[in-house]
């Protein structure tokens, strides 16, 4: 009998003994994972924060106000953001089909549909042309940035890196936002012209083409107490360049070796209409 209890006394204790070391190697392990949680660093890749001014992001915002865009003297919205904007590519391609109107541009060497266009932080919808002809971005359909008349522009805003996390893969190149002037009161007008003027070396004249005309302007209103309404508009006229060389042969040729009066203008090749057949 005595036997029997001191077993079952050992067993009991060896029992406890167990349980008591089990408990200790788990506190252990959870200490263990506590310290890792600790150590380690949480890098949050996209957020939809509102309250984050450019000095607390973690990519590069490029902020340019109105003062700043029209001392580049460009026309073009576009033409513009590459004076301004590290990292942005305009390229004037000719003979490229509709692309010569709708002129694509590049954010970071990247595809022009994968850079994010927002006005007034609303998404800006893309053109219906699509690059063709070995062009820039070809087989793609960007936003027409030169549809934005510059003078209802107040500042532009750029990031120049990827924003998928937050706006999708069409913003893998980054974002430009543009901020529409906000005023209710004021206006302004402002007109521009300019040409190409070739001096023909040996003949003593000169050759002017693709004159460019353009007239902008904007008006703020006040509508009661704290609104406004601002109309902005523009006009632009521009005629065609030709940039080849001049042909010094003979383009016309007369009976009876004749000289054609024509031949003593640079723009022989251009037929008047009444000598039209």
């Amino acid at each position: 009998m005595k036997t029997r209890n001191l077993l079952g006394g050992t067993a009991l204790a060896l029992a406890m003994s167990m349980t008591a070391w089990s408990a200790h190697a788990q506190n252990d392990d959870s200490s263990d994972d506590a310290d890792e949680l600790r150590q380690s660093q949480i890098v949050v890749t996209g957020t939809r924060s509102a309250d984050r001014t450019a000095l607390e992001t973690a990519v590069p915002v490029d902020v340019f106000p109105v003062s700043e865009l029209t001392e580049t003297g460009r026309t073009e919205l576009n033409q513009i953001l590459a004076a301004t904007v590290p990292s942005f590519n305009f390229n004037q391609t000719s003979i490229s089909d509709g692309t010569d109107i709708i002129r694509p541009a590049t954010l970071r060497g990247l595809a022009p549909d994968q850079t994010l266009v927002l006005l007034n932080s609303k998404r800006r919808h893309s053109s219906s042309l699509v690059n063709i002809n070995g062009t820039v971005g070809r087989g793609s359909s960007a936003v027409d940035l030169n549809s934005i008349p510059t003078a209802a522009i107040g500042s532009v805003q750029v990031l120049r890196d990827g924003a998928s996390a937050q706006y999708g893969s069409d913003a893998i190149a980054g974002v430009i936002n543009v901020l529409l002037k906000e005023e209710s009161s004021g206006g302004g007008v402002n007109a521009r012209y300019g040409a190409f003027v070739t001096d023909i070396k040996g003949q003593g004249r000169d050759r002017v083409d693709g004159e460019t005309l353009q007239i902008s302007g904007w008006k703020g209103f006040a509508l009661g107490d704290s609104g406004f309404l601002t109309i902005s508009g523009e006009y632009k006229d521009r005629n065609p360049s030709n940039r080849a060389g001049l042909d010094p042969r003979q383009q016309y040729i007369t009976p009876g070796g004749v000289a054609d009066p024509r031949e003593r203008t640079f723009n022989r090749s251009i037929v008047p209409p009444a000598r039209r057949a």
